[in-house]
């Protein structure tokens, strides 16, 4: 099994709306996608490669001039093979001297495991964004 992760460019859009579940019934996640990939407001997107086969893919942003995980999905076929380690780990290091945020649902335990597992630490919750499912901000700091 070959894994490896590369810095998206504009055309690898497609494969990630075929990866994400939400982006196959929301335009406006599909749209959202295609500009990020196309780095619109300074967004950079990475592809993960399992086998040579589109396995994820990740969007980082800004968030109060740090660097935030805007976004971050493996490909229901390629769950369970690290994935988004690779991704979360390519990432890490390129923002290594900087304090790295990321956010997930309450109810997203897998990723808040991944988290903890990775050192992250809480930085704080935001409701209302999904009624019922409050959004948690982890921080991980610089190397």
């Amino acid at each position: 099994m070959a894994l490896a992760v590369r810095l998206a460019a504009p055309d690898d859009a497609q494969a990630a709306i075929a990866l994400d579940p939400v982006a196959a019934v929301s335009n406006h996640r599909a749209g959202w996608l295609r500009a990020a990939f196309a780095g619109e407001h300074g967004r950079v997107a990475h592809l993960a490669l399992l086998d040579g086969e589109p396995a994820g893919f990740a969007v980082v942003g800004a968030f109060f001039s740090n660097p935030f995980l805007d976004l971050i999905v493996t490909g229901q076929a390629f769950r369970r093979r690290g994935v988004a380690s690779a991704l979360l780990g390519e990432i890490e290091a390129i923002h290594a001297a900087q304090k790295l945020f990321v956010s997930t649902n309450v109810s997203n335990t897998v990723m808040r495991d991944l988290l903890s597992a990775r050192g992250y630490l809480p930085a704080g919750q935001v409701d209302h964004l999904d009624p019922g499912d409050p959004e948690l901000f982890f921080v991980r700091l610089p190397r």
